[in-house]
């Protein structure tokens, strides 16, 4: 029972890290072309949503990115949701206002309420049109809302998202995760939907939104994920490039991917309907990528723990524990040697921190069901 235990857990393990991508790779080369852009005269109505907490270092960046946008001014709307800030955002947003070509509504709420509640608070106001949510760090190309608008020249389409680059990764592992995503995301949208849209620029059509509980953690992804089991099309434009300015030290990084963890435990269970096989490709993403990645930390350490106790009587369990030993010591080495580490090491100093840091944010998420204000992990450095 342990050996079968231990193998079915490295062979899922194995289908997660190395078959899965596989089978993205050569379901990316079926992605279709990227729609024409759309007349000037047919451009929709587009409203920019911001959320914002304690956004002084980049708030005046973002406002001057969106004020150079190539999209109609009287056919764009931004609204600037700042909740709960102690620091000087409202006033820096304001004070930038009249040299901008761009209409901004700058909101002061208080107290701080969270990210779900001033989303749905927001969005609730809005009459029509398409939403585009926009982190306020996170900087967007100037043919972004054209892309996007393109996009729903299909009227079933609900969603569509852009490709999310770091301007300045943390580290190595960080910016090859990402390089990663981005082939993820190219995939699945070739299977069928993205799972999830990057955050920091996805757009929607309003009547294709319903609201989200207030204790929603991935708002990224159940949204554009309930649109799609509602009957609404989701896509992903890797040409909307859209670049994080925010640098992320260990700690903050740590942070993120706990409650990104978090958030996997969380959907899994409110989007289990996506596993039905009615969903085809979608289903085989959500179950191959985000169930599996909620259950990996255990399940790798099932197969440690497994091989462990297996070793001593089998020569192949023996080989498979010393491999894994081997794997645990060249990521320490990874950490231990920081930034200078070659980047094979940084890699696997990544994943494994990153199995480490979701089971922490399951575990959590599961056992105590956290809820609270929206806050920063750390304080954010300066913009450039």
């Amino acid at each position: 029972m342990l050996a079968t235990a231990t193998l079915a857990a490295l062979g899922l393990a194995a289908w997660h890290h190395a078959g899965w991508p596989l089978v993205l790779r050569q379901a990316s080369r079926t992605m279709p072309a990227a729609p024409a852009p759309l007349a000037e005269a047919a451009l929709p109505l587009m409203t920019v949503v911001m959320p914002a907490h304690n956004e002084a270092a980049f708030v005046v960046a973002k406002l001057r990115n969106l004020a150079a946008l190539d999209y109609p001014r009287d056919r764009l709307r931004v609204v600037l949701a700042c909740d709960g800030c102690t620091d000087a955002t409202v006033a820096l947003a304001r004070a930038v206002l009249p040299e901008l070509d761009l209409a901004v509504e700058v909101r002061d709420l208080q107290p701080n309420r969270g990210k779900l509640a001033v989303l749905n608070e927001t969005i609730a106001g809005i009459a029509g049109g398409i939403v585009a949510l926009s982190d306020v760090s996170a900087m967007l190309p100037a043919d972004a809302l054209r892309r996007a608008a393109a996009h729903f020249a299909t009227p079933k389409l609900g969603a569509v998202g852009g490709t999310y680059l770091l301007g300045q990764p943390g580290s190595a592992g960080e910016a090859t995760y990402w390089r990663y995503q981005v082939a993820v995301k190219r995939g699945e949208a070739a299977l069928g939907a993205p799972l999830g849209l990057h955050g920091a620029f996805w757009c929607f059509r309003r009547e294709a939104w319903a609201p989200l509980e207030p204790d929603t953690i991935n708002d990224d992804f159940i949204m554009p994920m309930r649109m799609h089991l509602a009957g609404w099309g989701v896509a992903y434009d890797e040409a909307i490039r859209v670049v994080e300015a925010e640098v992320a030290d260990a700690a903050l990084e740590t942070r993120r991917r706990r409650r990104i963890a978090a958030g996997n435990a969380q959907q899994l269970w409110r989007l289990r309907a996506l596993l039905h096989p009615r969903h085809g490709g979608v289903a085989l993403a959500f179950a191959s990528g985000k169930a599996l990645r909620v259950l990996m930390p255990f399940l790798l350490g099932l197969a440690l723990v497994g091989t462990l106790l297996l070793a001593p009587g089998s020569l192949a369990f023996s080989i498979l524990a010393a491999c894994e030993a081997f794997g645990i010591c060249l990521a320490a080495l990874g950490a231990a040697m920081g930034n200078s580490a070659p980047k094979p090491l940084a890699v696997l100093h990544y994943l494994v921190a990153g199995h480490l840091a979701s089971a922490a944010g399951v575990a959590r998420y599961l056992l105590l069901r956290p809820r609270q204000p929206w806050r920063r992990a750390v304080q954010r450095p300066t913009a450039v």
